[in-house]
């Protein structure tokens, strides 16, 4: 029996309520879904742990998130010293450039993996976009997309089974998962994902390479939407050949906005369309370059 694995993990925030604050800092929230076969996983698991050794001399248990990145070049930007009770702080020594080089290498990695295959979806949290959704339903209607394209992928694998897991968030946000998990559960399981175990298994990230590997594909995705040219050059070239595609076309399937709707779903396209209009040498912009 072929066993899969899928990982996923959120970037940006979403509230019922949003001030204009709010939307200013966080205008998307994303969420990634990373379906890998478990014999990949374990291949794949022990290069993540050798380059963070060889290319970054780090211990395997160090965290690298894509988020770490941005805070420490927030910081040099500003001109700050780093603050020691930053997460951050362990990689105050490296070039921004090698960091997001480490990135791009671990997607390289995953974009060369047979069995990987990516799942991207976005709420827009303009008001004139996104209703007032309690964050239960938001979670629920990204995660119902998600099991329905990885039950439709378990399907075309003879006995084939999916087994997800989340990185462990803050409670409130963990508590809307496994709530909005427990009523699809109770709603259509297991008619209707006959090929996904049963249950959400929640991570700790340090421990969990594909947690961390999740956290990559949804912090590039939001810096996509940003129209971040570090972002869209790792999603045109390392990303986008991975992402699961029906009949050739991967809006609505492996990319797609939620709440679903025509005219969010026309400003998702409008996003995907700027990314491949822009320039290869206009994305390889070197952050250490622009702190100078």
């Amino acid at each position: 029996m072929p066993i899969f694995f899928t990982f996923s993990d959120e970037s940006g925030k979403y509230k019922k309520e949003r001030t204009d604050k709010f939307i200013s800092k966080n205008p998307y929230y994303c969420r990634s879904a990373i379906l890998l076969e478990a014999q990949d996983w374990i291949k794949l698991r022990d290069k993540f742990f050798r380059l963070k050794k060889d290319f970054l001399f780090i211990k395997p248990q160090q965290e690298v998130k894509w988020s770490y990145i941005w805070s420490l070049f927030k910081h040099h930007q500003k001109a700050e010293k780093i603050p020691q009770n930053k997460p951050y702080y362990s990689l105050r020594n490296f070039s921004l450039d090698k960091l997001v080089e480490f990135i791009r290498r671990i997607l390289q990695l995953l974009n060369e993996c047979q069995s990987c295959r990516i799942t991207l979806t976005v709420t827009f949290n303009d008001r004139q976009k996104t209703e007032p959704l309690e964050m239960k339903e938001i979670t629920k209607l990204h995660m119902i997309h998600v099991l329905d394209i990885a039950e439709k992928e378990m399907r075309k694998i003879h006995e084939s089974l999916c087994v997800f897991f989340l990185n462990r968030e803050e409670p409130s946000v963990e508590r809307c998962l496994k709530e909005a998990f427990s009523e699809i559960y109770y709603e259509v399981f297991p008619q209707k994902y006959s090929h996904i175990k049963d249950s959400l298994n929640f991570e700790y990230f340090p421990q969990s390479f594909g947690s961390q590997l999740a956290d990559y594909y949804a912090g590039v995705f939001n810096g996509c939407c940003r129209l971040y040219p570090q972002s869209m050059d790792l999603f045109r070239y390392q990303i986008w050949p991975k992402i699961i595609k029906k009949k050739n076309e991967a809006l609505g399937y492996g990319i797609t906005e939620i709440p679903k709707n025509p005219k969010n779903r026309a400003c998702l396209k409008e996003i995907i369309d700027n990314i491949f209009a822009v320039k290869e040498k206009d994305c390889r912009i070197s952050l250490d370059a622009k702190l100078k």
